[in-house]
């Protein structure tokens, strides 16, 4: 699980560069910003926190699968949308 927090961190690196370029709105990274504070929460927690009991009790972990859900769902509804609404090949 740690590996994955760590992994998080990278895709904030390339979410900022992609604000940078105008392909992420403030809005979309504000979404990963959140779920990254989250998961800051736990990597912060006591050793116990990486328990198999608490995985499934502790408050740091419910709030960060919550963040993801919202941000995950907001983020495919947004890249969804967009995609509907690029234009459209001559060929297609």
């Amino acid at each position: 699980m740690d590996e994955i927090l760590l992994q998080f961190d990278d895709v904030l690196h390339v979410a900022r560069a992609r604000v940078g370029d105008r392909s992420l709105s403030h809005e979309e990274y504000l979404l990963l910003q959140s779920v990254n504070g989250h998961a800051d929460a736990v990597s912060a927690g006591p050793e116990s926190i990486w328990t198999d009991l608490a995985l499934e009790e502790a408050v740091e972990w419910r709030e960060l699968r919550a963040a993801a859900r919202v941000a995950k769902a907001t983020l495919e509804r947004s890249w969804s949308q967009d995609f509907d609404n690029s234009p459209k090949s001559l060929d297609g």
